[in-house]
């Protein structure tokens, strides 16, 4: 399972038919297969873990996943989809919702109620093939949550070639995953279509992949007279889109797992690290700042704290936006963790301190940490993930059959390798994770 809960702010804080302009002036430049069930851009969350709802109630977060269109088969980030007039410049839009028709793919808002008895409080939580879990899927360059009903944002980046202007999959959003649990499967009857029928297995000792090949979302292009559907009509009806190649799948297809697996939950954190005074001069000088925080860990007897198959481990992970300067800055491991995180707004607010990042260790056995990254795949020490339990100290039992821990993290300040600080203020965030291996 996977516990969110963030550090270093350390606040413990998912009509009409077709919409054209009176001339054409864009045209689709790619083949437009990425809008097809086996095509879709693939929402890597990996293993999944259900448990007890004495560890894990309704609304639990179970993972977190940022997305590029450009992953979807057949594409990078500088394939040309669309190639427009300059003319069309500002007239040119991102349009996108949920697989509305679908049982498992957006048609019912679980989490709001939607085909269930019970209101779970969790808007925006859409039903998928794993039962009992539910996704949220955000456009992150407009902030909006995606709905049965087509939304649209303005896309305000391209390639100017002479009079033309060619979208790429670069400049397109990244879409945002999240998922919780839920108390609820969908109805069998009532979406516009069942086309995976049932759903994953609900218990058993295995871990069952995600077969199922329905799309959770879609993205498509408007402007220049591109077949597109209008903004406010649902995507269980309205979808013109597809039949004309214009857009990307968005999906879990063969990119998670679910298992229900004894593990360890993250009851809560230090909300806020701080770190004394020191000065651009006393860090180029070699000298640090360090400060403790605390994770306080619930665990069923029989979970297994590590980090090989079917184990539990702890990992702490950079915020995303820390994540991509992370990666400019050459701070990745080879297995995808990140060795420094540094601040919000590090390279784009003239009043954030550059140069400077904050590393991890273990308090109790003095080993070095990395956090973890959001490339989904990174395994171990080098991947940033920790046996939930190493170092840990006893703080007994609050049910049978559980056991509460307390681990602590030693966070230091310092200058980055090979770099020189510079004044300015340091605001990090940082997300806790408790996760099945």
């Amino acid at each position: 399972m996977t516990f969110f809960r963030p550090l270093f702010t350390l606040l413990l804080s998912l009509g009409a038919g077709v919409a054209a302009d009176a001339q054409a002036t864009c045209t689709r430049v790619y083949n437009g297969s990425q809008v097809y069930d086996g095509n879709s851009a693939q929402l890597t969350f990996g293993r999944v873990n259900l448990t007890s709802t004495y560890l894990q109630p309704v609304g639990t977060h179970l993972g977190s996943v940022v997305v590029s269109p450009a992953t979807a088969p057949g594409l990078t980030s500088e394939t040309v989809l669309w190639q427009c007039d300059l003319s069309d410049a500002d007239s040119i839009y991102e349009v996108f919702a949920t697989n509305g028709d679908d049982r498992v793919g957006g048609y019912w808002e679980i989490g709001n109620g939607s085909g269930a008895s019970v209101n779970d409080g969790l808007p925006g939580y859409y039903a998928t093939w794993f039962p009992y879990v539910g996704i949220k899927l955000t456009h992150l360059n407009s902030g909006k949550v995606l709905t049965r009903y087509w939304q649209d944002a303005k896309i305000t980046q391209y390639d100017t070639v002479g009079s033309k202007i060619q979208i790429k999959a670069k400049h397109l959003s990244m879409i945002q995953g999240d998922l919780a649990r839920v108390s609820s499967l969908p109805p069998t009857s009532g979406s516009g279509s069942n086309y995976c029928g049932g759903q994953a297995a609900s218990s058993g000792s295995g871990t069952y992949s995600y077969t199922c090949t329905q799309p959770n979302a879609y993205v498509q292009f408007r402007g220049g007279g591109i077949a597109s559907d209008a903004v406010g009509t649902d995507s269980n009806t309205h979808y013109n889109f597809w039949g004309a190649g214009n857009g990307i799948a968005f999906g879990m297809r063969s990119a998670a797992s679910i298992s229900y697996t004894a593990t360890c939950v993250a009851r809560n954190v230090t909300p806020v690290v701080s770190f004394l005074p020191i000065t651009a001069t006393e860090l180029n000088q070699g000298m640090t700042r360090s400060s403790d925080f605390t994770i306080g860990l619930e665990c069923s007897n029989t979970a297994s704290s590590g980090t090989a198959s079917n184990q539990t481990a702890l990992g702490i992970q950079v915020a995303y936006s820390a994540y991509t300067q992370a990666q400019s800055l050459g701070l990745l491991t080879s297995g995808g963790g990140v060795t420094y995180l540094v601040s919000n707004g590090y390279g784009s607010d003239p009043s954030v301190a550059t140069g400077v990042g904050i590393s991890l260790r273990n308090a109790s056995n003095g080993s070095a940490m990395n956090f973890l990254g959001w490339s989904g795949s990174g395994t171990g020490a080098t991947g940033g993930w920790y046996p939930v339990l190493a170092g840990a100290s006893s703080a007994g039992s609050n049910a049978s059959g559980y056991t509460s821990y307390l681990q602590t993290i030693t966070a230091t300040l310092s200058t980055l390798p090979g770099k020189t600080a510079t004044p300015g203020r340091v605001n990090a965030t940082a997300y806790v994770l408790v996760k099945v291996q």
